[in-house]
């Protein structure tokens, strides 16, 4: 079988240098770590990567080294077909007896064990690709021009509604910590696909702007500068920031949280001078006051490309929304990004 090998002589100093070397052939969406010759690891659910290809056949190869059980789960498509799903395996098919012509592939991060450790090495709740294969005659041809410059790009900042924890419910052989995450059917990874947007979706069960949470993950004040301890947060730009944090934060007082906000918005903001930031209500309510006072010191401050989504309404069911629960709240967000974000300049 031929393989795409993610082969050291692309090796590079910088994050967005080897994906820009990769992007001939391979879109990589969402925090993955490309320093080492060979592998692309991510510790994010709804991380993806894009292919364009001929030939019959086409598997993906991964690490699972570092892999424990409960395995993280993908979720993938071929052209315009039917999503799979499989646990991550060193070698899993994902499509046969495909006829002649071009196809697309987007292969993604579905779920990962939340309390799984992935933010210290070693890097258990973890996805390494190492590459995919195809059958004899088969080769891969360079990405769309709309995958290599998309339209929005979009990155989602938050805790494990973000993530999709429990999205999925338990189902007949699919009854772990993975298969109830679901980065694809959350409301984050709904909403960019509805819009068009390639995305990042970051997301870690129990943080929040004051504490860290699940799986050793850091709170978002540092996280947000680095894909995992080890490794810092590359160059990518997004036109768009969409913040769903406080949940977790419920208990503080709103004194003491809204200057932690303000902080946080000002990291996002030397990160991406010119992106637009949207700080959603969080869908429970909590610290709603703190956040709607720092997008307005914002605001007073001279930046007026930060936005406050009242979400007021929206959903009242429990804190993780299931698949239902989550298209229903994507549906919303479109539309409020639509009428209030996107079109402003």
């Amino acid at each position: 079988m031929r393989r795409l090998a993610l082969f050291a002589v692309l090796l590079l100093p910088l994050l967005s240098q080897a994906a820009g070397q990769w992007s001939n052939q391979l879109r990589f969406c969402g925090r993955w770590d490309l320093r080492t010759a060979g592998r692309a690891l991510t510790i994010n659910s709804g991380s993806y990567v894009q292919a364009r290809f001929s030939g019959a056949t086409l598997a993906a190869d991964f690490d699972v080294t570092l892999n424990q059980a409960p395995l993280p789960t993908l979720a993938w498509q071929v052209d315009a077909g039917e999503w799979q799903e499989a646990e991550v395996a060193p070698s899993v098919p994902l499509v046969t007896g495909l006829g002649k012509g071009t196809h697309t592939v987007m292969l993604m991060v579905r779920g990962i064990d939340e309390h799984q450790n992935r933010w210290t090495a070693p890097l258990v709740g973890s996805v390494t690709f190492t590459g995919f294969e195809l059958a004899k005659g088969g080769k891969f041809a360079k990405p769309l021009r709309a995958w290599d410059k998309p339209a929005l790009k979009m990155e989602f900042l938050g805790d494990s509604i973000t993530e999709g924890v429990l999205v999925q419910a338990a189902r007949p052989g699919k009854g772990t910590w993975p298969w109830f995450t679901d980065g694809r059917l959350n409301y984050a990874g709904r909403t960019a696909v509805a819009l068009g947007a390639a995305w990042r979706q970051v997301g870690f069960g129990a943080t929040g702007i004051s504490h860290g949470g699940s799986g050793g993950a850091a709170g978002a004040l540092t996280a947000f500068n680095f894909f995992h301890a080890d490794c810092p947060r590359d160059a990518w730009q997004p036109d768009v920031v969409v913040i769903n944090q406080g949940t977790n934060d419920g208990g503080m007082p709103s004194k003491d949280y809204q200057p932690l906000y303000i902080k946080y918005l000002g990291l996002i903001r030397v990160a991406y001078p010119k992106a637009k930031i949207v700080a959603l209500r969080p869908f429970c309510g909590a610290q709603e006051t703190a956040i709607k006072a720092a997008v307005e010191a914002c605001h007073v401050a001279g930046d007026t490309a930060v936005y406050f989504i009242d979400t007021t309404g929206w959903y009242n069911g429990p804190i993780h929304p299931n698949v239902d629960g989550s298209a229903a709240l994507s549906a919303k967000l479109v539309k409020a990004l639509q009428d209030g974000v996107l079109g402003k300049k």
